[in-house]
């Protein structure tokens, strides 16, 4: 190497080294620290060189999850029983059946799981807990173990180790218990009203007085932006731009939430309104809206949103949607494939990838290393209940969206042989296989079936792995 590009490297590394010091010694005040250091660790990690956070974005949807609903239009799902091995097929935007249809765009970064069983985590109208625990509940009775959305958190040094929201029949409820848990007999609280859930994630920054909660969040710490923007350069300036930007569109609706005089109404925004409603669709756009500036601003790596799981809590109307039956009757009416319950199912379900759509979106506007946000998130969609309503577990379906450095995703759709056959695997491998993406490698999460050959529960897919 020539003098002159030895002297050019050093000083690039001298920059670095000094911005890396500056962001590892920065002085914040309180509310800074929790609200601004997050978004510097990402750009320390960036400026080290070191490897993007893995998040997870866990959406479960309650009442099951048909097949044939998530399944291409171009590609035959063969009936259980006929499943003599496991397929690999593929398909693109214009096959999508109309529950994916808002991801069309997201088909290069999407997985169809089909034919996993999960008979160790029992059936009926939902597995709860078990659903991402991999064990039996006994209707939510039994919590034997932590969740696979606690475990990929917890080795994370954010301010949540996973974050909870959901939307419940039981609407008068601001908590219910039914989908995460950290450990044996250890729930992990849903947080269903919208406006607990933000003073719990984002206003509890605060001093003592709890200024915070009366003051726009990026006001309040702009002292600590400002200083911590005369020491970026333009790049990292920007990213951080961009990860606040996440709490400023929230943020935006603060005052609503907390000031709830008269005045009100006449300066909120349509989209405010929507955290103090309690209506299920409302509900579920504000969480997935939080879980995503969570997501974004480093407040936590891992998110759930439990979209009516739970036997007492999947009774839902979803009446803004035109939808007028509850999911109960739905589930019981697409038994006997009444059109009108396959209607509402679909639309449904569309909605709720509409809802992930946006994450995507946003995640992809996100500039993180030489790509975004999404290159470094996987979304997750399965139901509590599996394949049906009454559920057996004996086939459960997974949509899989977005990006991860280890997972071979990319409009690929994998229909795994039936129960008896070569090539089998239960829910076990699928969350093993999430924990070797994210860098922590388990070969035996959750609980198995006595007398099934290990191999079948253990280790991840080697057909999602890189």
């Amino acid at each position: 190497m020539k003098k002159k590009e030895i002297h050019r490297s050093t000083r690039h590394n001298s920059r670095l080294y000094s911005r890396s010091e500056f962001l590892r010694g920065l002085s914040l005040s309180a509310a800074g620290s929790v609200l601004i250091r997050p978004l510097l660790g990402k750009l320390h990690a960036e400026v080290a060189g070191r490897t993007q956070p893995t998040r997870f974005l866990f959406v479960l949807e309650g009442n099951g999850c048909p097949p044939n609903q998530i399944h291409p239009t171009n590609l035959s799902l063969t009936p259980m029983g006929r499943r003599k091995q496991t397929v690999e097929e593929t398909f693109e935007a214009k096959h999508l059946p109309r529950a994916l249809q808002p991801v069309s765009n997201y088909v290069d970064r999407m997985l169809i799981l089909q034919g996993l069983s999960g008979q160790i985590c029992g059936g009926g109208h939902s597995t709860y807990y078990g659903a991402l625990g991999c064990y039996n509940t006994r209707d939510a009775k039994h919590i034997l173990g932590p969740t696979v959305d606690y475990e990929l958190g917890r080795h994370d040094a954010t301010l949540f180790k996973n974050i909870v929201l959901g939307i419940s029949a039981r609407s008068r409820l601001d908590i219910v218990f039914n989908s995460s848990a950290s450990g044996t007999k250890s729930p992990i609280a849903t947080i269903c009203n919208p406006q607990v859930a933000y003073k719990r994630m984002f206003a509890a920054i605060g001093d003592q007085q709890g200024q915070a909660v009366k003051t726009h969040l990026l006001d309040y710490v702009q002292k600590d932006i400002r200083a911590v923007q005369k020491r970026l350069g333009s790049v990292e300036k920007e990213k951080l731009e961009r990860y606040l930007s996440a709490y400023e569109e929230i943020g935006n609706r603060h005052s609503a939430i907390a000031d709830l005089g008269p005045e009100v109404k006449n300066r909120v925004a349509p989209l405010t309104e929507k955290y103090r409603s309690s209506n299920p669709v409302d509900r579920l756009e504000c969480h997935f809206e939080m879980a995503t500036s969570a997501l974004v601003a480093g407040l936590t790596n891992v998110a759930t949103i439990a979209s009516g799981v739970g036997h007492q809590d999947f009774s839902i109307v979803f009446d803004k949607l035109g939808v007028g039956l509850e999911k109960h009757a739905i589930g019981h009416a697409l038994y006997a494939k009444e059109q009108v319950a396959i209607e509402a199912s679909q639309k449904i379900r569309n909605f709720h990838f509409e809802l992930i759509a946006r994450t995507l979106k946003k995640l992809e506007s996100i500039p993180e290393g030489s790509g975004s946000m999404l290159d470094n998130t996987v979304i997750v969609y399965l139901s509590d209940a599996a394949n049906e309503h009454h559920t057996s577990c004996q086939e459960w379906p997974y949509v899989i969206l977005g990006g991860n450095p280890r997972l071979k995703l990319g409009g690929r759709c994998l229909t795994y042989a039936d129960f008896d056959n070569k090539g089998h695997r239960t829910v076990n491998a699928i969350h093993n296989t999430f924990l070797h993406a994210a860098g922590h490698p388990v070969n035996d999460f959750g609980f198995k079936i006595p007398g099934l050959d290990h191999g079948v529960q253990e280790g991840p897919l080697s057909e999602l792995l890189i």
